[in-house]
């Protein structure tokens, strides 16, 4: 009985405390769903937004490469040229179209030889999406313009990043590279270890087979055992 009581009691409060902030708690419920619609909106137009950028990444790329087989070198440099500039705003973006902006960017920036430019462009394509497939590539690429560089030291560090993506599409190559670079800088029983564990997980592999060469090169110039 008491506990009938209780709850008469309890239930008579809830009631006389809502019936007295009534006003109140309306005006918090408009604010909810104020904030809920808003929410809603800012959610759709971001997604237009992404939708419309990735649609112009797609116009620049078709307008970089369309007929350009039968260009001149001069020509091809223009297309480029254009494409960067148009490409400027949209490395600015977050996400997927701040990595893919600046991946393709990156392209063309070492296609014109500017290979610290391309650095950044790569770092940041990275950054924006480091656990899609774009971040292997980026540091695979960002590893070759630090060799035209003459940076091995860097070159190395970047191939190294890029082999530890298991699902990279150019893992096979990517070790290989890695473990010439490793060779490259005499460190031999390192470079043996890349080598060996390329042949090992994919022996019928190009790249392998070619780490297997390297292998008994090494090994005939007693540089390793």
């Amino acid at each position: 009985m008491a506990d009938k009581v209780e709850k008469i009691t309890v239930s008579k409060k809830v009631n006389a405390f809502l019936e007295k902030n009534k006003k109140a708690l309306i005006v918090l419920l408009i604010l909810c769903l104020v904030a809920l619609v808003g929410f809603i909106v800012i959610n759709l137009v971001m997604t237009n937004q992404k939708e419309s950028n990735l649609a112009k990444l797609d116009q620049i790329t078709y307008e970089l490469t369309n007929d350009s087989a039968t260009l001149e070198d001069a020509e091809i440099q223009t297309r480029i040229n254009d494409a960067l500039t148009k490409l400027e705003k949209l490395r600015t973006s977050s996400g997927i179209v701040g990595s893919r902006a600046n991946l393709l960017a990156a392209d063309l920036l070492f296609r014109q030889g500017k290979f610290e430019d391309a650095i950044k462009a790569y770092e940041k394509a990275a950054s924006l999406k480091n656990k899609s497939y774009i971040a292997p590539l980026a540091y695979y690429n960002i590893a070759v313009c630090y060799e035209e560089l003459k940076d091995i030291v860097n070159a190395e560090a970047n191939y190294k990043k890029a082999v530890e993506y298991e699902d990279f599409l150019l893992l096979t190559h990517a070790k290989f590279s890695y473990g010439r670079i490793l060779e490259t800088q005499g460190k031999y029983k390192e470079a043996v270890e890349v080598y060996t564990e390329l042949n090992d997980s994919t022996p019928e592999d190009t790249w392998a087979k070619m780490a297997k060469t390297r292998i008994i090169a090494l090994q005939s110039e007693g540089k390793a055992e």
